[in-house]
């Protein structure tokens, strides 16, 4: 199977970077390892650890002017030099990131070769760090020809959601949440749509008899492992991109997904006539075919249980 990178919206970034959205109202940035298309207008800055730097930076202001350019919203200042040589040491990564940004029309700008201002200063002259080499130096607070980058630590801790309620495996029962729970992702099972939990990945291609020997084997006495019946499928070709937006979001935190991809619909189902299966596009597939596969799950007891 092909490996899809990205989805139409959802673009993953590289650790240790995350895109920092920033609530229009709050201030408060939340920190995802993706961007996200839909929200690029609330996209304030890129993220290096618990480190927010602005995604454009001013320049030609001496150092008072520099100081006045505060976010106050999402307090956002002049960084000291600690917060400088991250950045430089991140630089390249950083840069990559923007440039993308702005090939999807998103006002960033990367570092410049030039020097930055810090809040640290001497009397009459504060510290920079030139993008350059990273070097640091004193130069007079008067002088306008430098650079200014604000950066914010205001990030919220608030559950992170993927639209869809996630299927997790805890004490062998199926539990559904709206948050992704990190601490939880290696319980994470799948995910549901409509009324159904199908599995995040795929199985490897088999045929109708090989699938239905495997989820009767995966089955206990508290969960049911299955082929989906056809029309399960229905809700989710209908919201196929807005399906794998989520499951994309799953694999920039690290979780293994595979995202449904264009085959036709040839997906085996349970419903069956003969020594045939048939599709949720109503084609009659004869059961010995080597077909894609993704497996539903349910609790035998119980329906649905909150985590």
């Amino acid at each position: 199977m092909k490996e899809l990178k990205h989805t139409r919206f959802i673009w993953p970034v590289k650790s240790p970077f995350k895109i920092a959205y920033r609530d229009p109202l709050s201030g408060v940035m939340t920190l995802l390892p993706y961007v996200d298309l839909q929200w690029k207008m609330k996209i304030w800055g890129i993220a290096i650890g618990e480190r927010v730097y602005k995604l454009t930076h001013e320049c030609g202001a001496d150092w008072f002017t520099a100081r006045s350019y505060a976010d106050k919203l999402c307090q956002g200042y002049m960084p000291d030099t600690a917060d400088l040589d991250i950045a430089y040491a991140c630089k390249d990564g950083f840069n990559a990131i923007v440039e993308f940004l702005k090939s999807k029309r998103i006002d960033a700008e990367p570092w410049q070769d030039g020097w930055y201002w810090s809040e640290e200063d001497d009397e009459d002259e504060a510290i920079v760090v030139d993008m350059t080499d990273g070097k640091a130096g004193l130069i007079s607070k008067t002088i306008k020809n430098g650079y200014t980058r604000l950066i914010s630590r205001r990030i919220t801790d608030k559950p992170l959601t993927v639209h869809y309620p996630l299927v997790y495996l805890d004490e062998g029962i199926f539990k559904i949440s709206y948050d992704l729970i990190l601490p939880r992702k290696h319980q994470l099972w799948g995910i549901q749509f409509g009324k159904n939990y199908f599995r995040l990945c795929e199985e490897t291609p088999q045929n109708w008899y090989q699938a239905k020997a495997a989820a009767e084997q995966m089955s206990t006495d508290l969960v049911r492992i299955s082929l989906p019946k056809k029309e399960m499928f229905d809700e989710l070709r209908r919201e196929r991109e807005t399906a794998n937006d989520a499951l994309m979001k799953l694999q920039a935190f690290g979780i293994a997904t595979d995202l449904w991809l264009d085959k036709s619909w040839g997906y085996l189902t349970s419903s069956e006539y003969l020594d045939h299966y048939v599709t949720c596009e109503h084609e009659m597939i004869p059961k010995d075919t080597i077909s894609p596969c993704r497996l539903i799950g349910e609790n035998k007891k119980g329906g649905t249980v909150l985590l």
